[in-house]
C-alpha cells in the first residue's frame, strides 16, 4: 500500500489563509474552513512572522538603489539641457 503524497499549496493560498487566521483570530476555524491541519497553519504563520521583515528590508534597499539611479538620470538630464541651451545660443550667434 502506498502512502499519500503531500498536497501542494500555492503561495497565494498560504498567504490568504494565514491572513484570514490573523484577521479572525480563530486558527481552528480557519484551518477547518480550508481543509488543512491546524499545525500546518501554525507553521505558515510562524514562517510569515520570521520572514516578513526580510520582505521590507529588500524593498527598502531596492528603493535606495532606484533613488540613486533617478538622481543620476536627473543630473544627466540637467547637463544635457544646459548643453542644448548653449548650442542653441551659439547657433543664434552664428546666424
Amino acid at each position: 500500500m502506498e502512502g499519500k503524497s503531500p498536497r501542494k499549496f500555492s503561495e497565494d493560498f498560504k498567504f490568504n489563509v494565514v491572513l484570514e487566521s490573523f484577521i479572525t483570530s480563530n486558527l481552528a476555524a480557519t484551518a477547518a474552513r480550508h481543509n488543512i491541519h491546524i499545525t500546518l497553519l501554525n507553521n505558515w504563520r510562524k514562517q510569515l512572522k520570521n520572514e516578513g521583515p526580510k520582505l521590507y528590508a529588500f524593498r527598502k534597499g531596492h528603493n535606495n538603489q532606484e533613488e540613486r539611479m533617478i538622481d543620476q538620470l536627473e543630473k544627466i538630464i540637467g547637463r544635457l539641457t544646459i548643453e542644448n541651451q548653449i548650442l542653441k545660443k551659439t547657433q543664434e550667434m552664428i546666424r
